[in-house]
Protein backbone atom coordinates (compact mmCIF):
# COMPACT_ATOMS: atom_id res chain seq x y z
CA UNK A 1 0.00 0.00 0.00
CA UNK A 2 1.61 3.67 -0.86
CA UNK A 3 1.04 6.44 0.80
CA UNK A 4 -1.72 7.79 -0.74
CA UNK A 5 -3.74 4.71 -0.01
CA UNK A 6 -2.77 4.51 3.45
CA UNK A 7 -3.65 8.05 4.00
CA UNK A 8 -7.14 7.58 2.24
CA UNK A 9 -7.42 4.49 4.66
CA UNK A 10 -7.39 6.41 7.77
CA UNK A 11 -9.39 9.32 6.70
CA UNK A 12 -12.14 6.76 5.42
CA UNK A 13 -11.49 4.73 8.99
CA UNK A 14 -11.96 7.68 11.29
CA UNK A 15 -14.85 9.57 9.80
CA UNK A 16 -16.46 5.81 9.36
CA UNK A 17 -16.25 5.77 13.23
CA UNK A 18 -17.31 8.96 13.28
CA UNK A 19 -19.96 8.61 11.78
CA UNK A 20 -19.85 10.26 8.46
CA UNK A 21 -20.03 9.15 5.33
CA UNK A 22 -17.37 10.73 2.69
CA UNK A 23 -16.07 10.62 -0.37
CA UNK A 24 -11.78 11.31 -0.90
CA UNK A 25 -9.92 12.09 -3.80
CA UNK A 26 -6.60 13.53 -3.88
CA UNK A 27 -5.04 16.07 -6.18
CA UNK A 28 -1.83 17.86 -6.59
CA UNK A 29 -2.19 21.95 -6.65
CA UNK A 30 0.65 23.90 -7.39
CA UNK A 31 0.87 26.87 -5.11
CA UNK A 32 1.62 29.55 -7.23
CA UNK A 33 2.74 31.81 -4.26
CA UNK A 34 5.09 29.50 -3.22
CA UNK A 35 5.59 26.80 -5.90
CA UNK A 36 5.65 23.97 -3.96
CA UNK A 37 3.34 21.16 -4.65
CA UNK A 38 0.81 20.43 -2.14
CA UNK A 39 -0.96 16.98 -1.92
CA UNK A 40 -4.59 17.56 -0.93
CA UNK A 41 -7.42 15.09 0.17
CA UNK A 42 -10.22 16.50 -1.38
CA UNK A 43 -13.24 14.92 0.88
CA UNK A 44 -16.99 15.58 -0.10
CA UNK A 45 -20.02 15.32 2.21
CA UNK A 46 -23.53 16.22 1.08
CA UNK A 47 -24.76 16.00 5.02
CA UNK A 48 -22.79 17.74 8.34
CA UNK A 49 -19.75 18.83 6.37
CA UNK A 50 -20.53 22.30 8.42
CA UNK A 51 -19.88 19.99 11.16
CA UNK A 52 -16.79 18.11 10.39
CA UNK A 53 -15.48 22.39 9.57
CA UNK A 54 -16.60 23.97 12.57
CA UNK A 55 -16.23 27.61 13.21
CA UNK A 56 -13.51 29.22 11.12
CA UNK A 57 -12.73 25.99 10.01
CA UNK A 58 -12.00 24.60 13.69
CA UNK A 59 -12.57 21.44 13.36
CA UNK A 60 -11.16 20.71 9.70
CA UNK A 61 -7.79 21.50 11.23
CA UNK A 62 -8.43 19.29 14.39
CA UNK A 63 -8.86 16.57 12.43
CA UNK A 64 -6.66 17.15 10.01
CA UNK A 65 -3.65 17.22 12.96
CA UNK A 66 -5.83 13.80 14.24
CA UNK A 67 -5.06 12.22 10.93
CA UNK A 68 -1.37 13.64 10.42
CA UNK A 69 -0.52 11.79 13.68
CA UNK A 70 -1.89 8.47 12.94
CA UNK A 71 -0.24 8.77 9.61
CA UNK A 72 3.17 9.94 11.36
CA UNK A 73 2.42 7.06 13.94
CA UNK A 74 2.64 4.72 11.04
CA UNK A 75 5.38 6.16 9.54
CA UNK A 76 3.89 8.12 6.72
CA UNK A 77 5.91 10.95 5.94
CA UNK A 78 4.01 12.62 2.71
CA UNK A 79 3.06 16.26 3.54
CA UNK A 80 -0.72 16.67 2.91
CA UNK A 81 -3.74 18.78 3.36
CA UNK A 82 -7.23 17.69 3.76
CA UNK A 83 -10.09 19.95 2.69
CA UNK A 84 -13.99 19.24 2.81
CA UNK A 85 -16.35 20.45 -0.10
CA UNK A 86 -13.33 22.83 -1.15
CA UNK A 87 -13.53 24.81 2.22
CA UNK A 88 -10.35 25.68 1.94
CA UNK A 89 -10.00 27.01 -1.63
CA UNK A 90 -12.67 29.37 -0.69
CA UNK A 91 -10.92 30.38 2.28
CA UNK A 92 -7.97 30.56 0.41
CA UNK A 93 -9.25 33.14 -2.03
CA UNK A 94 -10.96 35.30 0.77
CA UNK A 95 -7.82 35.90 1.87
CA UNK A 96 -6.13 36.81 -0.94
CA UNK A 97 -9.01 39.07 -1.49
CA UNK A 98 -8.33 40.55 2.52
CA UNK A 99 -4.51 41.23 1.62
CA UNK A 100 -5.25 43.14 -1.44
CA UNK A 101 -7.81 44.93 0.15
CA UNK A 102 -5.52 45.56 3.28
CA UNK A 103 -2.66 46.46 0.70
CA UNK A 104 -4.66 48.79 -0.80
CA UNK A 105 -5.80 50.63 2.66
CA UNK A 106 -2.41 50.60 3.90
CA UNK A 107 -0.54 52.38 0.68
CA UNK A 108 -3.21 54.68 0.04
CA UNK A 109 -3.45 56.03 3.73
CA UNK A 110 -0.23 55.39 4.26
CA UNK A 111 -0.42 53.90 7.47
CA UNK A 112 -0.48 49.95 9.20
CA UNK A 113 -3.95 48.06 8.65
CA UNK A 114 -4.50 45.22 11.50
CA UNK A 115 -5.81 42.21 10.86
CA UNK A 116 -8.22 40.32 12.96
CA UNK A 117 -6.22 37.63 14.56
CA UNK A 118 -5.49 34.25 12.27
CA UNK A 119 -3.92 30.78 12.61
CA UNK A 120 -0.63 30.34 11.41
CA UNK A 121 -1.94 28.54 8.26
CA UNK A 122 -4.05 32.32 7.39
CA UNK A 123 -1.21 34.17 8.13
CA UNK A 124 1.10 32.44 5.67
CA UNK A 125 -1.58 32.94 3.28
CA UNK A 126 -1.55 36.66 4.04
CA UNK A 127 2.34 36.86 4.09
CA UNK A 128 3.48 34.77 0.96
CA UNK A 129 0.37 36.56 -1.06
CA UNK A 130 1.59 39.94 -0.36
CA UNK A 131 5.39 39.26 -0.36
CA UNK A 132 5.27 40.49 -4.32
CA UNK A 133 3.61 43.50 -3.60
CA UNK A 134 6.10 46.38 -3.85
CA UNK A 135 4.13 48.91 -1.95
CA UNK A 136 3.76 46.60 1.31
CA UNK A 137 5.45 44.79 3.45
CA UNK A 138 3.70 42.89 6.18
CA UNK A 139 5.07 41.34 9.36
CA UNK A 140 2.82 39.17 12.76
CA UNK A 141 2.36 40.21 16.06
CA UNK A 142 0.71 39.40 19.26
CA UNK A 143 1.10 35.72 21.00
CA UNK A 144 -0.82 32.30 20.48
CA UNK A 145 -4.44 32.49 19.88
CA UNK A 146 -4.12 36.60 19.13
CA UNK A 147 -1.26 36.78 16.42
CA UNK A 148 -2.57 39.54 13.74
CA UNK A 149 -0.97 40.46 10.75
CA UNK A 150 0.06 43.66 10.68
CA UNK A 151 0.45 44.89 6.50
CA UNK A 152 2.25 48.01 6.55
CA UNK A 153 3.13 50.68 3.62
CA UNK A 154 6.97 50.38 2.58
CA UNK A 155 7.56 54.24 3.34
CA UNK A 156 6.75 52.91 6.87
CA UNK A 157 9.21 50.18 7.11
Amino acid sequence: MNDKEAIQKIITDVLSLLGFDVENAFRELLDEETGDVDLVCALTTAHDSQFLIGHHGANLFALEHMIHTIAHAQGITTRFRIDINDYREGKKKMFFHIADKAAEEAAREKKPVILRPMNGYERRLIHTHLAKNTHVTTESIGEGTERKVVVKPQSVV
